[in-house]
């Protein structure tokens, strides 16, 4: 029978092998079972058209990255995360994957879309990634919710923006590790360290979920 979410407590080991109510999809905090938010639309395509891009861009260069969509992250013995898309290497991938895709390794890029979840984005994220060593984070904010959730924003960003984060070792005495970013808008070009020879702007990525 299906587990019912309760207060109870999980290793990743118990959680993978947890038979949870479908329909859903699951991230474990703290050894805590948590459900993740319903994407919109647009924040759908956004991430599909993304996602093709990045895999042809790749392939293009040759750059040997593979690009997935939610993998299962295993940051720590009681805790997981299903970033929206990664860019990883393809012998990474192959190598940790052969009997379950999940990741006990950082992949070289994690991509997160901002949704209503804008605090949990901004500062959590970052957090638990640069402590798992993801060399590279993508925070794209396409602003998709601001009609329906005016106040459900990052109150620094008045405009679609894409913050792109290099890890790097933190001055904090606190932090062992932490990202820079560097915030791209309107019709610049993002810049990747992965994929040094992209060529989009933050506003066709925007369009990507309008379906343009």
């Amino acid at each position: 029978m299906p587990v019912a979410l309760q207060f109870q407590t999980y290793t990743v080991e118990e959680f993978l092998n947890l038979d949870l109510p479908e329909g859903q999809e699951y991230e474990l905090i703290d050894g805590r079972i948590s459900v993740m938010a319903e994407p919109s639309g647009e924040h759908e395509n956004l991430r599909s058209e993304l996602m093709v891009e990045l895999r042809m861009e790749s392939r293009r260069r040759q750059l040997g990255l593979l690009v997935h969509p939610k993998p299962v992250l295993q940051l720590g013995p009681k805790d997981t995360r299903k970033p929206d898309l990664i860019a990883i290497d393809r012998d990474a991938w192959n190598r940790q994957t052969q009997s379950e895709a999940v990741l006990k390794e950082p992949p070289s890029i994690v991509i997160e879309i901002v949704s209503t979840n804008w605090e949990e984005d901004y500062r959590n994220k970052p957090l638990w990634y640069a402590a798992f060593g993801v060399s590279e984070l993508w925070i794209v904010d396409p602003l998709f919710t601001i009609d329906r959730y005016p106040n459900r924003k990052n109150p620094k960003i008045e405009q679609p923006a894409i913050a792109i984060g290099q890890l790097v070792t933190s001055r904090s005495i606190l932090l062992e590790r932490e990202y820079e970013f560097q915030s791209f808008t309107g019709k610049q070009r993002i810049e990747s360290r992965f994929f040094p020879d992209l060529e989009i702007t933050v506003e066709e990525i925007v369009g990507f979920g309008q379906g343009i």
